[in-house]
Formats: C-alpha cells, sequence, structure tokens
C-alpha cells in the first residue's frame, strides 16, 4: 500500500507516516488505532504480537497504560488479531460456588475479569487468585474451573477458533 493510500485510509500525514516508517516517530495511540484500522488489523497485530502468550494474569493495575490525545485513558488488558468467535458473559458465582467446565474446542482462549469479591479460576491444578481487578487470560481447550469461597462477580471473554469451512 502507498503512503498516499495509507494516509487516505487513516487520516494520519504523508509526512507523519514518513517519520513513522523511518522509525524516527513516536507515534499517539490515537494514530496508531487509526493505522490498525486502515490496515484492517488489531493493535496488538500492529505492535507485532505475533503469537500471544498462552496463559496471562494480571494483577489490578498492572495493564500497559494508554492515554489518548482526546483524554480517553486506561489500561489494556488484553489486545490480539487473530482471528475468532468470541463470547462476553457476565458471571455470578455463589458462596462456596465450584464450577469445572469441560474443555472447549481446540484453541479456545478465556480472558477472565473479577469485579468482585475472589475467583479460583483457570485450567485445573493451575488456577489462580483472583481479587478485584485482577485478569486471567488462559487455554480453555482444557479442564477448567471458576470456585469462590465468598462468592464472586466477574466478567468473562471466551474466543473460540473460526471454524474453518470443508
Amino acid at each position: 500500500m502507498s503512503l498516499g493510500t495509507l494516509a487516505a485510509k487513516s487520516g494520519v500525514s504523508k509526512a507523519n507516516l514518513s517519520t513513522i516508517e523511518a522509525g524516527a516517530g513516536n507515534p499517539s495511540l490515537e494514530t496508531l488505532w487509526r493505522l490498525a484500522g486502515a490496515l484492517g488489523l488489531s493493535l496488538g497485530v500492529l505492535l507485532g504480537e505475533a503469537e500471544p502468550p498462552r496463559t496471562r494474569f494480571l494483577r489490578a493495575g498492572e495493564g500497559a497504560p494508554f492515554a489518548s490525545e482526546s483524554g480517553l485513558a486506561g489500561q489494556m488488558l488484553l489486545t490480539e488479531g487473530r482471528p475468532h468467535r468470541t463470547e462476553i458473559l457476565a458471571l455470578e458465582l455463589p458462596v462456596a460456588g465450584d464450577y469445572r467446565s469441560r474443555p472447549h474446542q481446540v484453541g479456545t482462549e478465556e480472558f477472565v475479569l473479577c469485579f468482585a469479591g475472589t475467583l479460583e479460576i483457570g485450567p485445573i491444578d493451575q488456577e489462580q487468585l483472583l481479587k478485584p481487578g485482577d485478569s486471567l487470560w488462559f487455554p480453555a481447550d482444557r479442564d477448567h474451573r471458576y470456585a469462590s469461597r465468598r462468592g464472586a462477580r466477574g466478567l468473562s471473554v471466551i474466543s473460540y477458533p473460526t471454524l474453518r469451512e470443508a
């Protein structure tokens, strides 16, 4: 793709694109999002994340901070760009709740964010204790469990690989 075409698609000037291409620039998050969108990529793929680790555990406050020129700020908890189908679930576990899940299809991954209480979650024998604000990304194509001694609330994002048509 030419710089002119990328500039037109992204709204980033050719001069800025030239500077970034030469490795001399320090693009803002908004610029990176525009470029990723114009190229049809996720931000993670644009930044060179080819194959993410199988498990990522983040304590509250450990996500990569970001701030945009418009004032939007937060922490990057997960970004990736592989083809998949996604389900997002609100979770509530009662006191002494202990749910065990059979493996999902091969390649399925799950991201869980704890909002309240504590969650013991992850592949069997590799569970992590999540407190409010903690998150875990793990392979869900193995036996895994969700447990809570005192009850908990959270969010689960399940990413299933896209089925290829025969």
